[in-house]
């Protein structure tokens, strides 16, 4: 090799360095590099050439016209993009001289033979990724290259500007245009996933797009975040879950963010030793959200699905470029670390109140049950109705419920210690987009529709009737009446300290077995004077102290709902930005209301009181003939303002709860039972601080900011004495009432009737399909059919068959003391494979939501294995 040859060769290999340099600086400092780039919000930045050229395939992906791949040329590109000739073609004699050389003398690639392959490669993912089970895109889809040609050609010839420079307008070049394509493509086109399609978003999105267009690339997609501009403050679980120090046991990062080296620090763990102590043991890094597909070992299930959404509100205190971040620090020192040598911002961390242990245990128990049989055999989950058969076999998907929600919190503390929940792959299928997948059953009545709150955590975002488990509030309201509802506790008090099975016709067996016509009996003062009965309204009345009903007395869109950060009350009406966070209204618990004006979709506010004709209400209760007939004589009912009484009464109507919204109900019963004037309001955040100050001072106390809320005094205090019998008759739901079949397919029968640690509620709300077949359904309940004469009322509506169970525990098995936890769990019930009907008809046959929570409560207390109950 002569030395001008070496001295080409070297020049060569200098070019790709000195490219690769200044791509990085332009792809790091987006802002300086001047036209291009802007900030998305403070600390992101994106590139507007490059989502200009990204959204030029917006206009490219449309139906595939037959199976047959897309092949395009480079000849193609070149006629199709005359702009960008001269750059992708073989260019003169000294660039393709300089081309083979660097392909070692073989005729080498030009940019136009790597557009087309690009293209080429894209269309055929386009296949993959539209003919896949559970597709996101109704329809097989490719690449239509001329469509893309016209964009294309549209956005070399747009001037753009940035809201910074206006008068600095630029144009898209034929590189961007090669960047976008090599984005798209890269990595068997998993950005694909990544992107809205029709068919997987919400009509509100879908209004704004063009007829045809199928997809949209959004500025999120491809948005980075600006490396200079601080890291953000740390997610912490498990302070306090050791019962030694109030150090977290875990946090959030990601394998290769900031946080993964950050947040172990003492200095932002709070694991700060005070002078002559040890610091507590390091907290270990969760990689993040659980996924659909983990292994039962991987420690993403510490984590509750859906947390990011949930601790939105916090994320302007998290980012030191956060509005509420800045405006709190002013011209104060902001929270710093010194990382590598040198002092970096970090935004404030958070406290969560979830205990890593239980949250892996709720949510494995959730998963199995959804299907996730390696999940199950890793647990240990068994039914006795089962054997050695995979747990569910019988149902579709061999999954027990489609949908399984748990929620469990702490009663002395009101800290939310597990939000878990799963859907089945194909109730799954039904919310995520245009299609389910090939092994799902054609038959299940639920139209398949884009429902963005659907997938996210069930224990939160689902809501549905209460049914049975509103007997607790209703209970209370009985036993707080003056005269005779003092009469009754003593009778009651009297009855459970002889501490046997409750008798027949008292109040504990009626919670026992949940009774809902007796209870609607004493509802409507079947008991006595039924002249001037309010105890409806005096369940109204009771339901604040629970927790629900909060807002319905203003008639608020916040109408029985909560804040799940903190769980302070939600305001009167917005709050103008600051700095104290946000709340996050969650549905919780509402009971005794209806819609403003009886207007569909109207706020919710409380029923007004009404009195009630002494004759409708008998012949409503009894039948027209006087004479009772069946437990079920309320349903016969007439007369709409009194029916929607009686169906509230039920736990149904326009009554609704999540999952947490029931166990927070179970908490201040519990809590009222242990003799506390008033239960802590239930709290996903413990706090929200800043940096730790030096070894010697632990955390400051000024870097605590913002902290759970103070219990709020009830307006009617839950009385002891009635919140124990209530609660005693709950104890023998499992051994001789509604929830003895579940108890009895997680322990054995002997076992079931010495558990005196659990009192529990069982709750079935109305359901028309249950009885009927899928292949009925799907006969009667399609779109184009007319009705026939036959068909139940609401057997083709929006109504799931549900199943709730929530239940107070003493987390010391051997101890009479205090009740600790409450789990409640809302399952929504499955179909069976032999004969199509959904399983677990009624409120005294089987219910895995009771299951669930005795899976998650056995093993949490350590009964399961144990010989003793």
């Amino acid at each position: 090799m002569s030395l001008l040859d070496c001295a080409i060769a070297a020049s060569l290999a200098v070019v790709p360095v000195m490219l690769g340099a200044l791509a990085l600086v332009a792809w790091l400092r987006p802002a300086e590099a001047g036209a291009g780039a802007r900030p998305l919000h403070p600390g992101h930045y994106l590139s507007i050439r490059h989502v200009a050229a990204l959204k030029t395939f917006e206009h490219a992906v449309a139906p595939r016209r037959d199976g047959a791949l897309v092949v395009v040329t480079s000849a193609q590109v070149l006629d199709g993009l005359a702009p960008c000739r001269d750059e992708w073609g073989g260019g003169n004699e000294v660039v393709q001289w300089l081309r083979r050389f660097g392909a070692g003398g073989s005729a080498p690639a030009s940019p136009a033979d790597a557009v087309a392959a690009r293209l080429t490669s894209l269309d055929a993912a386009l296949l993959r990724f539209s003919s896949r089970d559970n597709r996101r895109v109704a329809g097989s889809v490719g690449i239509d290259a001329a469509q893309w040609f016209a964009a294309a050609r549209e956005a070399l010839e747009t001037p753009l500007a940035t809201r910074a420079a206006p008068d600095l307008p630029f144009r898209v070049r034929c590189a961007d245009l090669a960047g976008a394509l090599s984005a798209l493509q890269r990595g068997d086109a998993g950005m694909l996933d990544a992107l809205a399609w029709r068919g997987s978003v919400g009509a509100a999105t879908l209004a704004r797009w063009r007829p045809e267009q199928l997809v949209q690339v959004g500025e999120r997609d491809v948005m980075r975040r600006n490396p200079w501009s601080g890291i953000a403050g740390c997610i912490y679980l498990g302070a306090g879950h050791d019962g030694a120090s109030g150090a977290p046991s875990h946090f959030i990062a990601g394998p290769r963010s900031a946080q993964r080296r950050l947040c172990g620090l003492p200095a932002l763990s709070g694991a700060v030793a005070a002078a002559g102590s040890a610091a507590a043991p390091a907290p270990l890094a969760l990689p993040g959200e659980p996924g659909l597909a983990d292994a039962a070992s991987d420690p993403r299930w510490m984590v509750p699905p859906s947390l990011a959404g949930l601790l939105q509100p916090l994320e302007s205190l998290r980012q030191p470029t956060g509005a509420s971040y800045l405006a709190y620090t002013g011209d104060a020192a902001p929270n710093r670390v010194v990382l590598d040598g040198a002092a970096v911002d970090v935004g404030y961390s958070v406290d969560l109140t979830i205990d890593p242990a239980l949250q892996a245990l709720a949510q494995k128990t959730a998963a199995c049950y959804t299907g996730r049989h390696d999940v199950c055999v890793a647990l240990g989950l068994r039914r006795s109705e089962d054997g050695d058969r995979p747990l569910g076999e019988r149902l579709l998907e061999g999954a027990m419920v489609r949908m399984a929600a748990i929620a469990v919190i702490d009663v002395g503390s009101g800290r939310i210690e597990a939000l878990a929940g799963a859907l089945s792959p194909c109730a799954r299928q039904e919310v995520d987009g245009p299609g389910r997948g090939s092994d799902c059953d054609t038959r299940l009545p639920y139209p398949v529709r884009f429902r963005a709150d659907a997938q996210r955590n069930p224990a939160v975002y689902h809501d549905a009737m209460p049914a049975s488990t509103i007997k607790p509030i209703l209970a209370a309201a009985f036993l707080a009446e003056p005269g005779r509802g003092e009469r009754l506790l003593a009778v009651e008090r009297a009855a459970s300290a002889r501490d046997g099975v409750p008798a027949a016709g008292s109040l504990r067996a009626q919670l026992m077995r949940s009774d809902s016509a007796r209870f609607l009996d004493r509802m409507f003062c079947l008991d006595g004077p039924l002249a001037g009965c309010r105890r409806a309204w005096d369940v109204q009345a009771a339901a604040p102290a629970f927790g629900w009903n909060a807002g319905c007395a203003e008639g608020l869109e916040s109408c029985g709902k909560a804040d799940l950060l903190f769980g302070r009350p939600l305001p009167l009406r917005r709050a103008p930005p600051g700095l104290e966070p946000g709340p996050l209204p969650v549905a919780y618990g509402r009971l005794l209301s209806e819609p403003v004006d009886g207007k569909a979709g109207a706020p919710m506010h409380l029923m007004p009181f009404a009195g009630f004709d002494a004759a409708v209400v008998r012949r409503c209760a009894e039948g027209a003939d006087g004479r009772r007939v069946s437990d079920d004589d309320w349903e016969r009912c007439r007369g709409a303002s009194f029916v929607d009484v009686v169906a509230e009464g039920w736990g149904q109507g326009h009554a609704r709860a999540s999952a947490l919204g029931v166990a927070g109900m179970m908490t201040a019963l519990a809590a009222a039972a242990n003799g506390a004037a008033s239960a802590p309001r239930p709290h996903l955040v413990a706090g929200v601080r800043g940096v730790a100050g030096p070894a010697t001072d632990a955390v400051r106390a000024d870097a605590v900011r913002w902290a759970a809320a103070a219990p709020p005094a009830p307006p009617r205090p839950l009385q002891r004495d009635a919140a124990e019998v209530i609660l005693s008759g709950l104890s023998y739901s499992h051994r001789a009432g509604t929830a003895r079949t579940a108890c009895e397919q997680v322990f054995d029968a002997r076992r079931c009737q010495g558990i005196d640690w659990l009192a529990g509620k069982t709750g079935t709300p109305s359901f028309p399909g249950d009885g009927l077949t899928l292949d009925q359904l799907a006969r009667d309940c399609r779109a184009d059919a007319a009705r026939p004469a036959g068909v139940r009322r609401g057997a083709c509506g929006a109504l799931r068959p549900y199943k709730w169970y929530v239940a107070a525990f003493r987390a010391d098995r051997a101890s009479r003391g205090p009740w600790t936890k409450v789990i409640a769990v809302l399952a929504e019930r499955n179909w069976l494979r032999a004969d199509g009907r959904v399983h677990g008809t009624g409120d005294h046959g089987p219910n895995p939501a009771a299951e669930m929570a005795l899976q998650v409560v056995a093993r949490h207390t350590g009964a399961m294995g144990s010989t003793a109950p």
